[in-house]
Order: C-alpha cells, then sequence, then structure tokens
C-alpha cells in the first residue's frame, strides 16, 4: 500500500511538473495572454522612475470552459511630492462577434489603489483586480480583457484623468472535445 501511495505521489509530481514546465496549469488552455510590459505605462513629472505599468489578461479555463481576466497594476514612484487623491481601475471581460467587431461588456469590477499607491514606492507585490462573475465561454466569440483608469495627482491642477488602456490580445479557440 505505501508504495502504491508513493508511486501515485512522484506521478503527481511528475504530471505537476510537465504542466508547469510547458508554461499553463490544469486549468488554463494555454499560456495566458497579456498585454507587453511596455504596452500601458502612464509616467509621471516627466521621469521614468516615476510610472505605473498596468498588464491586461484574458483567457479561456479548460476544466470550467469559462472566460476570466484580470488587470495586474505595478507602480515605482521616487518622487515623494506625487501623491494621488483618486486611483481606480475598472476591469472588463469583453466578447465581439467578430476579431475587429465593437466590444460588449459581460463582466466588470473596479478597484480602487490609491491607498495602496501611496504607501509605497513600489509595490511587494502588484495590485490586481478580477471580474467576479462566472462568464461561460462561447466559441462564436472573440474575448478579451479590456480597463480604464480614472486618477487624479494632488495639487497639479488637471482634476480627474481617464486612462484607457490597450486590451489583452483576444482569445478564440474552438469547442473542446471532452473524450468519454
Amino acid at each position: 500500500m505505501r508504495r502504491r501511495i508513493g508511486s501515485l505521489i512522484a506521478a503527481g509530481a511528475v504530471a505537476a511538473g510537465s504542466v508547469l514546465l510547458s508554461g499553463t496549469t490544469p486549468a488554463q488552455a494555454a499560456p495566458v495572454p497579456c498585454t507587453g510590459k511596455e504596452e500601458n505605462v502612464q509616467v509621471f513629472a516627466g521621469s521614468n522612475v516615476n510610472r505605473v505599468d498596468v498588464k491586461l489578461c484574458g483567457w479561456r479555463t479548460v476544466d470550467e470552459d469559462t472566460v476570466q481576466g484580470f488587470s495586474e497594476i505595478d507602480w515605482l514612484i521616487e518622487d515623494p511630492d506625487i501623491t494621488f487623491s483618486k486611483f481606480k481601475i475598472q476591469t472588463r471581460v469583453e466578447k465581439r462577434a467578430a476579431a475587429d467587431g465593437k466590444d460588449t461588456v459581460v463582466d466588470s469590477a473596479t478597484c480602487d489603489i490609491t491607498k495602496a499607491l501611496n504607501s509605497a514606492a513600489e509595490p511587494r507585490y502588484p495590485e490586481q483586480c478580477h471580474p467576479a462573475a462566472v462568464v461561460w465561454y462561447d466559441p462564436k466569440y472573440w474575448w478579451s480583457t479590456d480597463a480604464t483608469v480614472t486618477y487624479d495627482v494632488e495639487g497639479d491642477g488637471k482634476g480627474d484623468i481617464t486612462w484607457e488602456l490597450s486590451g489583452s490580445p483576444l482569445v478564440h479557440t474552438p469547442p473542446l472535445v471532452h473524450a468519454r
């Protein structure tokens, strides 16, 4: 019995290692498509050391056949005079009927990260904003994650600024065929 349990543990470790080496998890159909590192960057006070980077990711899960997406916000603010009175991100899971079609919002979440952004020159871990609903995958559509940031830098006299981000790569794959 112990030998059988040991064999099962070893087989599980090999399977998990194979999954991790391929860059996917069991719940993903492929590596998570995200925007590039330099695609959504906002620079403050004319210096690259005062910046906010936002990565948008969207993918189709295999186990549940759902669509999921999130935004990940990272920053480096070295100027102590840069303080935000507002920094909110609205993250949306969207679908469209054609690759070049108009987006329809399926789910969204708005996250306020003002306090986190003002509390550290750079985060220990990037902040994330996830829409929470279960969105069932439909192969008739192209899917993506999109976001809009609204921020206000204290004392700059500009008020609220809206920043429209470049969305994640489109996800469009054929229906899954489950072996029975």
